[in-house]
């Protein structure tokens, strides 16, 4: 989901620009409806977000390639890494609300994903709830209803004489209404535990969420502070929230 946040930072700072690609749309910073403005190109664009914009180094959605994932970091209970991930359904998101302060550099973004399946491997040192769980192997799962809040701060400093824009802080709170998760092994002597552990997380939806989703939201807010940080640091400024 952080993909989605990003790509709305990504518009806020294009659509300023003074030669900007023809497929988006400009959204004057003085226009008091901004957010709408910005909300409407995110729509023209749909489109090309399926197979992607190769000259913003925007990636396609379908599927939409994902880094390794360390959903146990900082955690001495919880150690798992997805790998190889692909992600199916991005495209169909739903950019539900967005609010710009520019006097204060603060953006609020909130959306929806109907459904989302991914497929990636897996490589697990956990206890799963009441279970301890070894093992790797290719994980598919299907969540529904994904619910995605964030806030997104960001400072102008001088340097060489210049203002320079930098993304300082993201909050991220996520919510999933629901998910089915299969994991599989190609070791015969896995079955029954991997068997234990299908049954588990998905029986204890609720408590297992409760455990992943602050990992998850600590990721999201890493990996779309970087993102936001890279398309930023190409622009002043005055280029990126001209007078």
């Amino acid at each position: 989901m952080y993909f989605e946040f990003g790509l709305v930072s990504l518009l806020v700072v294009v659509s300023a620009r003074a030669q900007i690609p023809d497929y988006i749309h400009v959204c004057k910073r003085s226009d008091p409806q901004v957010a709408d403005c910005i909300k409407e190109s995110v729509e023209f664009l749909r489109p090309r977000l399926r197979k992607g914009i190769a000259e913003l180094d925007v990636p396609g959605l379908e599927p939409l390639k994902v880094e390794d994932v360390d959903l146990g970091r900082g955690s001495p209970t919880f150690k798992a890494l997805l790998k190889n991930i692909d992600v199916y359904g991005a495209s169909d998101f739903q950019l539900v609300k967005l609010k710009t302060n520019i006097p204060n550099l603060t953006f609020r973004i909130q959306v929806i994903i109907p459904l989302l399946r991914l497929t990636g491997d897996f490589d697990i040192n956990a206890r799963i709830l009441v279970v301890p769980f070894k093992g790797q192997g290719k994980f598919y799962a299907n969540a529904t209803n994904c619910l995605g809040t964030a806030v997104l701060k960001a400072e102008s400093k001088q340097a060489n004489g210049e203002n320079t824009f930098q993304f300082t802080s993201l909050e991220v709170q996520l919510q999933i209404g629901d998910y089915n998760i299969l994991l599989e092994t190609p070791t015969p002597n896995d079955v029954t535990l991997i068997k234990a552990a299908n049954d588990i997380l998905n029986q204890n939806r609720k408590d297992f969420l409760g455990i992943v989703t602050p990992l998850i939201e600590r990721r999201v807010s890493s990996i779309l502070l970087s993102i936001a940080n890279k398309i930023t640091k190409k622009f002043k400024y005055d280029e990126v929230f001209p007078a």
